[in-house]
């Protein structure tokens, strides 16, 4: 029927009504024209006796009205209104019984506070007029921003007629719900397709932003339903790749309830998690939360915790700190930090969720969900980044970026290498071949089964560097250089370099262990980073090999314990200076020792004594074996062959006692060694080292060489005291002054070289 046909057909119909309506009641109608209740008899049929007939309303009339007190007739009834708002008409109130409506003839329930100014029934129950009345306070034409209209009984801006009985829920944040009043998040305009009802201020959250009090689609007078979450995702769009992952409790824990009791059927995805209204904290969190305890940690191990009944990921004894501020005191690049509540907070801490993005399981594929029985690594597992290169831990961690293009990269290295958990180093990454952030193995986050004995940091170390492990061909040998060791003991100052408690922690009072001169992110001290890395393991020396401070050409990181042993530098001992080319028993020249390595090594040392890097001096009779060092190199063939003394030794008869001149601080400092172990002893020969000092070219001057080879006399030449005050001066008196000038000397040493007196060769 087209529409013209219509309209014309209604307006007939219309005109035949009102011309019965006139010839019937003529007398009636000008009474009503009269009267002042004209308008008010629309509702209020018993208030003019002409409308009075003997036959009884379709709504029952009683005397006292069954919803308002001392009132009479039939207004207020629930019919009544839908009398008019039936939906026979197409506007707004064709909606007001359809579907999910407010609920009415109920009484409040503990969560609602009803105000003296919207009455209740005589039963104390909700009834359409709670919220409506014909009287409404100032009757406004419909649509009148101010809120007015003739319907309602007070004022209805925002919802602000909601919040009058919902005031727990208004109040937000003290019931933990949903925000209101706030336009932080952007209201796409299939909310408002959907039903809701726009604010005075554009995408201003109010509770008719999700609730629609008549005409609701969804249980809870929700615009639609809600049991998939679909209208959590309509304005929560980042937050819908949960679906169908393993943070879906749909998939992974179907029979779980939240806190309200509900099934994951009934409350969808989002509100196994989540509930707009009454949460146990923040983040609208639906499950139990400790008390006085921070919340944010909680939100994931209401899960996750040790604790909890569910057989799902745990993450372990050991395990990435949270709550705690971020490294340095700043906030890492390109990841949130949050209080502890659970918010976003820039001067905030570092949480579980601020390397987590817990509704996205895959960070570089939305469309990947993972699955139920699908096991993580490094490139999923709801990160915020994949952390494939370890790209996510260096966002904090940016001092140990260098590892990357290192040797201790065991993707290039070793990719094969499993960790504790099983994964190989090319799918964890550089950083979780050694520290995985949950379940570790260790503190310090250790991903790698730990080897006996030693020192808890040597252990560390020891989990690669080891006969069957990823750094075989890189050991320490039987003789190295000792760890687990406390410099007091050793009368060496704390260095400027860390030191390690039995946890592995840093602590000024700690001990000497591996980390205290290596540094594993670090390959080269001054170059932190390498470019045109090769990708192979590279051979080290004296100036990377993760040091921590380079010690070619110069001993920088030897003298910063041992710092009187740095005025060796350019002296004669220096064999930068004297002999650059000579090679230890390691093959290594100067250059790529260091000097300090030319006669000591700190790893592999085939000599137990001082970890001498040169093949041992033959000991004629009458020597210590400490004077075999010396003759390591003063011998013929050797860089010190120029420098041969004719005669090298005390008589092996005569036993000296150095108490009194055993202060190494002192300038009449005279050691004594055991002649077998080399250990420093109070009674024993003379050897080299009681008068030398190898390390020191003039007793009185502490400083360091000129760089070029130069001839000494009596008054330098490695002495170790001046002539005038020495350990020979107890035996011999002043006859020391010549004994000692001249001990190398069997012509002016004294008038006949006596029985024992041997001429080194």
């Amino acid at each position: 029927m087209c529409p013209a046909f219509k309209t014309a057909k209604y307006l007939f119909v219309l005109c035949v009504v009102s011309v019965i309506i006139t010839a019937a009641v003529p007398q009636r109608v000008s009474a009503l024209e009269m009267s002042s209740k004209r308008d008010c008899v629309m509702c209020h049929i018993m208030w003019l006796d002409e409308f009075r007939t003997d036959k009884e309303t379709l709504v029952e009339w009683q005397p006292g009205n069954v919803l308002m007190k001392d009132t009479q007739g039939v207004v207020s009834s629930e019919q009544i209104c839908y009398s008019c708002h039936d939906g026979y008409v197409k506007d707004s109130r064709d909606i007001v019984w359809k579907f999910n409506r407010h609920p009415v003839f109920v009484k409040p329930s503990e969560n609602v506070t009803v105000p003296p100014e919207l009455p209740l029934s005589v039963k104390g129950e909700i009834y359409c007029g709670t919220c409506h009345s014909a009287h409404g306070k100032g009757a406004a034409p419909h649509g009148d921003p101010t809120g007015r209209t003739a319907v309602y009984r007070e004022r209805n801006v925002d919802s602000s007629l909601c919040e009058m009985c919902h005031r727990r829920q208004a109040d937000y944040k003290t019931s933990n719900g949903h925000p209101l009043h706030t336009t932080a998040l952007k209201l796409p305009e299939k909310l408002y397709m959907a039903g809701a009802k726009r604010a005075t201020e554009k995408d201003k959250v109010i509770c008719q932003s999700c609730h629609r009090v008549h005409g609701a689609l969804g249980e809870r007078i929700l615009l639609i339903s809600n049991k998939n979450s679909e209208l959590c995702m309509i304005c929560h769009v980042d937050q819908k790749n949960v679906v169908d992952t393993k943070h879906d409790l749909r998939i992974t824990l179907p029979r779980e309830k939240n806190i309200k009791k509900q099934p994951v059927s009934e409350s969808g995805p989002c509100g196994a998690c989540h509930t707009p209204h009454n949460a146990a904290g923040g983040k609208l969190w639906a499950r139990p939360l400790k008390k006085d305890a921070p919340a944010a940690p909680q939100l994931c191990l209401s899960c996750h915790g040790e604790k909890t009944p569910y057989k799902i990921k745990r993450t372990g004894k050991y395990t990435h700190p949270v709550n705690v501020p971020p490294l340095r005191g700043g906030q890492p690049e390109w990841l949130p930090l949050f209080a502890e509540d659970g918010t976003k907070d820039p001067k905030g801490r570092v949480q579980c969720f601020t390397c987590h993005n817990v509704h996205t399981w895959d960070p570089n594929s939305p469309l990947n969900k993972g699955g139920k029985d699908v096991e993580g690594d490094a490139l999923n597992s709801f990160l915020r980044v994949s952390n494939f290169s370890s790209n996510l831990c260096v966002k904090c961690h940016t001092d140990k970026k260098p590892v990357i293009t290192s040797d201790h990269n065991l993707t290039v290295t070793a990719p094969e290498e499993k960790n504790a958990q099983g994964f190989k180093a090319s799918v964890s990454g550089p950083c979780s071949a050694c520290h995985v952030p949950h379940n570790a193995v260790e503190k310090h986050l250790w991903a790698k089964n730990l080897p006996g004995g030693k020192d808890f940091v040597s252990r560390l170390c020891a989990a690669c560097h080891n006969k069957e492990g990823a750094a075989k061909k890189k050991l320490i040998g039987d003789n190295y250089h000792p760890v687990n060791v406390t410099l007091a003991n050793l009368n060496i100052t704390p260095p400027p370099l860390p030191l390690y408690d039995s946890a592995g922690n840093k602590t000024v009072s700690g001990r000497l262990v591996c980390l205290t001169c290596h540094e594993p992110h670090t390959w080269a001290p001054n170059k932190p980073v390498i470019k045109n890395y090769a990708y192979k393991n590279m051979e080290g020396d004296a100036t990377n090999s993760f040091l921590r401070k380079k010690n070619a050409p110069s001993s920088d990181l030897c003298k910063t314990c041992h710092v009187d042993k740095a005025f060796v530098d350019g002296t004669d001992h220096d064999l930068n200076v004297t002999a650059p080319d000579a090679k230890n028993l390691l093959g290594q020249t100067v250059k790529e020792s260091g000097e300090c390595g030319a006669c000591h090594l700190v790893h592999n040392s085939p000599n137990k004594i001082k970890l001498w890097a040169r093949t041992y001096g033959e000991i004629v009779p009458g020597e210590d074996v400490i004077d075999s060092l010396c003759t390591s190199c003063h011998s013929k063939g050797n860089p010190g062959e120029k420098r041969i003394p004719l005669i090298a030794t005390h008589p092996d008869d005569k036993l000296i006692n150095n108490i009194m001149r055993s202060d190494k601080n002192a300038i009449d400092y005279a050691p004594i060694y055991d002649r077998k172990t080399a250990e420093l002893t109070h009674v024993g020969n003379i050897s080299c080292a009681t008068c030398h000092n190898a390390h020191q070219w003039s007793p009185l001057v502490r400083e360091k060489g000129s760089g070029g080879n130069v001839e000494g006399n009596a008054t330098n030449s490695f002495l170790r005291n001046v002539s005038y005050n020495n350990i020979c001066i107890d035996c011999h008196g002043l006859d020391a002054l010549f004994r000692y000038k001249y001990f190398h000397d069997p012509l002016e040493r004294v008038e006949t070289s006596p029985p024992g007196y041997n001429i080194v060769k």
